[in-house]
C-alpha cells in the first residue's frame, strides 16, 4: 500500500465521467420510455411495463456472469478496463435502437422489437457498467479517495441528469412538438454519442492494481456464477442492498410518475421540465456537503440524513392542489432533490466496501461479482417499478392524452406521494444499521493487509467485535469460503 498510485484531479475526472452514461440513460429510460411506448408507439400501459421488466429476466444472469468474466478476464488492456473500449460503438447503438418509432400495426411485433432493443440496452449496459463500478476498489484502498472516487462519478452522474431530465423534455414537447417521434429520434442518436465517447477517457485516465495484490478465484466460472448467492452471507452487504433497493425503488416510481402528477393532476405539463431540472441541480448541490459528512460520520448516516430530507419535502408536496404556480413547484421540486443526493450517491460510494467485506468473509478478491449482484438488483428493481408503474396506471383507469375522471386523478396523486415516501423511510431505517463507518472500516482494511501478511491471529479483540459486526460471521469463520 506505501506505493500506491495517489488520486489525483485528473483520474477523478476520468473516472467520473464513466458515469455520465448510468447517470443519464437510466433516467431518461425512468422517465420517459415508458411514455413514449404509450403515447407515442400505442402500446397498453401493462405491455410497455412489460417491456422492461421481461427484459431484465436476462439480466439475472448476464449481470453476475459478467462479474465473474471479468474476474478471470487477462489482457494488456487489463481486465475491467478493456471492456470500456470495447463498449464504445455498442454503446451508441443500443441506446439509439430504443427510441426508433416502430408501429407496425401490430401490437406484438411492436413489442418484440422493443423487448429485443431493450434487451441489447441491457447488455451492453451491463459490459460496461460492472467493471467499471469496480475501479474503486481496483484503484486504491484508501477510504477517503475511494468516497472522492465515488463522489466524482455522481458529480458526472447527476450532470448527466440534469442534461438528460431537461434536454429530451425540451426536444420533444418544444422543438419538435408537431413530430415528437422526430425529437425522440434525435435526443437518441445525440445522447448516444454523449454516452458513447466518454469511455476512451474513462480507460487512458485509470488503472488498475497490480495482480499480486489481488486475492484471485481459483474456483472455476460455472462455479463462481453458481455461488454469487453467498454474496447475502455477509451482513454489510445485505444491508447495503436493502437500503439501496428501497432508495432506487422510491426514485424510479418518483421519476415514471413525475410527468403523469405533472401533466394530469396539477395541470401543468409545461413545468415538468423546470421541475426536474430544479430537483436534479439540487441533487448536484448538496452532493459535496453529503460526501463531506459522509467522511467523518460515515455513508449510512449521510444517507439516513438524505432519507429525512426527502420525507419533510414529500409532506409538503402531498398539499399541492390542481394549477399550483410554477415558483411553489420548483421550490418542493428542489427539496425532494436535496434529499435525494444522498439517497442516490451512498449507495454506490459503499460499493468499494462491500467488496472488501465479502473478501474478509470468503477468503477470495471478486470485486466483479460484487459489482455483477449490485447492479442486477439496480436493474431488476427499475424494471419492477416500471412494470408495476403501467399496471397500477392501468388499474386506476389513466386513458392516454385523455381528461382523468376524479377516481384516476386521486390515484396519481397517492401514487406519487406515499409509494416513495414509504420506501425512501424503510431505506433510511437500513441506513442506520449499517455496520461500515471509517473507523471500522480502518480494523476492516487492517484485518485484511494482516490476512495477506499470515499474522491474521495479531487482531485485537475489539478489532473482532468490529469485524464481527461488518460480516455478520463469527471471527473463527471469516475467510473459510474458498
Amino acid at each position: 500500500m506505501a506505493n500506491e498510485r495517489k488520486v489525483g484531479a485528473a483520474a477523478l475526472l476520468s473516472y467520473g465521467c464513466g458515469d455520465l452514461y448510468g447517470g443519464g440513460s437510466f433516467l431518461i429510460i425512468s422517465t420517459l420510455f415508458i411514455f413514449f411506448l404509450t403515447d407515442l408507439v400505442g402500446l397498453k400501459p401493462a405491455m410497455a411495463g412489460l417491456v422492461v421488466f421481461a427484459g431484465k429476466a436476462w439480466d439475472a444472469v448476464s449481470d453476475p456472469l459478467m462479474g465473474c468474466i471479468s474476474d478471470r478476464t487477462r489482457s494488456r488492456l487489463g481486465r475491467r478496463r478493456v471492456y470500456f473500449l470495447a463498449g464504445i460503438v455498442p454503446v451508441f447503438a443500443s441506446f439509439a435502437l430504443l427510441w426508433l418509432s416502430v408501429r407496425t400495426g401490430n401490437p406484438t411485433l411492436d413489442f418484440l422489437y422493443y423487448l429485443g432493443a431493450y434487451m441489447l440496452f441491457a447488455t451492453v449496459s451491463t459490459m460496461v457498467m460492472i467493471p467499471y463500478s469496480t475501479l474503486p476498489t481496483e484503484m486504491t484502498h484508501d477510504y477517503r479517495e475511494r468516497t472522492r472516487l465515488s463522489g466524482s462519478r455522481m458529480i458526472f452522474s447527476q450532470l448527466s441528469s440534469i442534461l438528460a431530465g431537461t434536454l429530451p423534455g425540451y426536444l420533444v414537447k418544444n422543438l419538435y412538438r408537431e413530430d415528437p417521434g422526430r425529437g425522440f429520434l434525435v435526443m437518441g442518436l445525440g445522447f448516444g454519442l454523449f454516452f458513447a465517447l466518454p469511455w476512451l477517457l474513462v480507460y487512458r485516465g485509470t488503472w488498475e492494481l497490480p495482480e499480486s495484490e489481488r486475492r484471485m478465484p481459483s474456483a472455476s466460472l460455472a462455479a463462481s456464477f453458481r455461488d454469487t448467492g453467498s454474496l447475502l452471507r455477509c451482513r454489510s452487504f445485505r444491508l447495503h442492498v436493502g437500503l439501496y433497493l428501497a432508495g432506487y425503488s422510491a426514485i424510479d416510481i418518483l421519476s415514471a410518475l413525475f410527468i403523469y402528477f405533472l401533466s394530469y393532476y396539477v395541470g401543468r405539463s409545461e413545468a415538468y421540465t423546470l421541475c426536474l431540472g430544479s430537483m436534479l441541480i439540487a441533487q448536484l448541490l448538496a452532493l459535496p456537503a453529503y460526501l463531506a459528512f459522509a467522511n467523518r460520520f460515515g455513508k449510512g448516516r449521510a444517507y439516513a440524513l438524505g432519507a429525512l430530507v426527502f420525507l419533510l419535502g414529500s409532506a409538503a408536496f402531498a398539499a399541492v392542489g390542481p394549477g399550483a404556480p410554477t415558483a411553489l413547484l420548483l421550490g418542493l421540486s428542489a427539496a425532494l432533490g436535496l434529499g435525494l443526493s444522498a439517497v442516490a450517491a451512498m449507495p454506490w460510494a459503499m460499493l468499494p466496501e462491500s467488496a472488501d467485506a465479502d473478501e474478509l468473509a470468503r477468503g477470495i478478491q471478486r470485486s466483479g461479482a460484487v459489482s455483477g449482484a449490485f447492479t442486477l438488483a439496480r436493474k431488476l428493481v427499475q424494471a419492477a417499478m416500471l412494470w408495476l408503474v403501467g399496471i397500477l396506471l392501468q388499474a386506476i383507469g389513466y386513458v392516454p392524452g385523455a381528461a382523468q375522471p376524479p377516481g384516476t386523478l386521486l390515484g396519481l396523486r397517492l401514487l406519487f406521494t406515499l409509494a416513495p415516501v414509504a420506501l425512501v423511510a424503510l431505506g433510511g431505517l437500513l441506513a442506520l444499521r449499517y455496520p461500515v463507518s471509517p473507523a471500522s472500516f480502518a480494523a476492516l482494511r487492517a484485518e485484511l493487509e494482516r490476512r495477506r501478511a499470515g499474522s491474521s491471529g495479531q487482531t485485537p479483540e475489539a478489532e473482532r467485535v468490529e469485524l464481527e459486526r461488518i460480516t455478520g460471521q463469527p471471527y473463527a469463520q471469516m475467510g473459510a469460503g474458498r
